[in-house]
């Protein structure tokens, strides 16, 4: 059986993600987004050992501006364009896997 639900994440009947702004419009949001983010990583990112965490804060810091839930694991399923993004249910356990693969390759220095 097929169930649809509504995505928590998106305005009702839409596509377009909930924003702090409010934005109803998608190129409006897309280009409010790319504006804020680009201004928010010319600032100083939050400092960290390169970890979960870590990369957490980073998205976090960037975001904050547009998503309230900035620096949180999702809890659906989502996709920009032809990119899918990693599934809810896997985001921890592929991030422990790619952070402890840096850790072992000493973080890439050298």
């Amino acid at each position: 059986m097929y169930e649809a639900h509504a995505d928590p994440y998106c305005y009702p009947g839409t596509t377009v993600l909930r924003n702090i702004p409010g934005f109803r419009d998608q190129a409006t949001l897309e280009t409010f987004e790319i504006g804020i983010t680009m201004q928010r990583s010319e600032e100083l990112l939050p400092r960290g050992r390169l970890s979960v965490r870590h990369c957490q804060a980073i998205h976090r810091h960037l975001f904050q501006d547009v998503y309230t839930w900035a620096g949180l694991f999702r809890t659906v399923r989502m996709a920009k364009g032809a990119s899918v993004f990693c599934y809810p249910e896997n985001i921890a356990s592929e991030m422990k896997r790619a952070f402890t693969g840096l850790k072992n390759a000493e973080f890439l220095q050298g």
